[in-house]
């Protein structure tokens, strides 16, 4: 392993996206493994009790690591969960012997320091067909199931859903206040600086409401103005699992890390859709008016777009 940098594969794994730029995640090193660990501190109180939005945000990080290990030219075989007696070990990652990677694989790997999320307008050119079998296959690798939310019906469902879930999470002190200290007026080592929530322009507007990131929950609607904005229609994709537990909080993050670098690799953008599957409520209302069987565990917009990298990432800390 003399060869093999792993501090490159950490550096790698720590630029996963996470809820609200938490970085709730540790880094360990055991002989020819990485041990990916929870950092319970880092979990947000109020939208994530349960710590599933921590374990989402951990399985991105762990198949950022997956790749960079494969880019490096190595076997790399994950296990989650590996041990009962260590609740805060999420993963180990066993690195082998030589062994070439894909040319989806290094692309991938390549586009993890281009990441970001977009969370501005975004044109009009569908993503292509190609980009969402590939995330279909990979994510039913994990599995984990996709739904494409491109019905008008089911958009207007989803629409009215983030809007009483964001309308009820703003009538509520503790989630402004719990906003208030993930967000900043200036680029920090963590949190989402103000200007990751960029203001639209004055003639466009999403169809479904993105989160108002100063906990009013309030959005410029479609309609009554002298010149009505044009709305815009995103791609929606919904991911979600057969079963509800760790093991799927962990998969649905290692699909939804594959899935945002793969659109990445297109040029493409994301944003996630976060009141929808944040309480227990909200993803009871999807998985009810959708029809859904299983479990949703993320919902995010995609297209095109032309932001750029706001968030940072914390350097100190995340090699225990």
């Amino acid at each position: 392993m003399a060869d093999f940098d792993l501090s490159s594969v950490i550096e790698c794994a720590g630029l996963a996206p996470s809820v609200h730029n938490t970085q709730p995640w540790r880094f360990s090193l055991s002989g020819s493994a990485i041990e990916v660990l929870a950092e319970p501190a880092r979990r947000l109180d109020y939208l994530d009790p349960t710590s599933r939005l921590l374990h989402v945000s951990c399985g991105a990080a762990i198949e950022f690591a997956w790749l960079a290990v494969r880019a490096g030219r190595r076997e790399c075989d994950v296990h989650v969960l590996p041990e009962r007696a260590r609740p805060d070990l999420l993963a180990r990652l066993d690195i082998g012997g030589e062994q070439p990677p894909t040319p989806l694989e290094v692309q991938l790997a390549d586009a993890i320091p281009r990441r970001y999320t977009d969370r501005g307008p975004y044109d009009d050119r569908p993503l292509p067909p190609r980009v969402l079998v590939d995330v279909q296959t990979r994510c039913a690798e994990l599995g984990v199931w996709v739904r494409l939310i491109d019905d008008r019906a089911d958009r207007t469902t989803v629409a009215t859903i983030l809007a009483e879930a964001e309308a009820k999470e703003a009538a509520d002190s503790d989630y402004a206040n719990e906003l208030r200290r993930w967000t900043s007026p200036q680029p920090a080592a963590v949190g989402v600086p103000a200007g990751a929530a960029p203001h639209w322009p004055a003639d466009r507007v999403s169809d479904v409401p993105l989160r108002d990131f100063t906990g009013h929950g309030e959005h410029r609607r479609p309609g009554g103005e002298d010149t009505p904005p044009r709305v815009e229609r995103d791609t929606l994709l919904l991911l979600g699992t057969a079963v509800d537990d760790r093991s799927a909080w962990l998969a649905s993050g290692r699909a939804l890390g594959w899935l945002l670098l793969r659109a990445t690799a297109e040029s493409a953008s994301a944003q996630p859709l976060g009141p929808a599957i944040d309480l227990p409520d909200s993803r009871a209302a999807l998985r009810r008016e959708l029809g859904l069987v299983g479990h949703p565990q993320f919902l995010l917009r995609m297209g095109f777009g032309s932001g750029e990298p706001r968030t940072r990432r914390r350097l100190d800390g995340q090699l225990a």
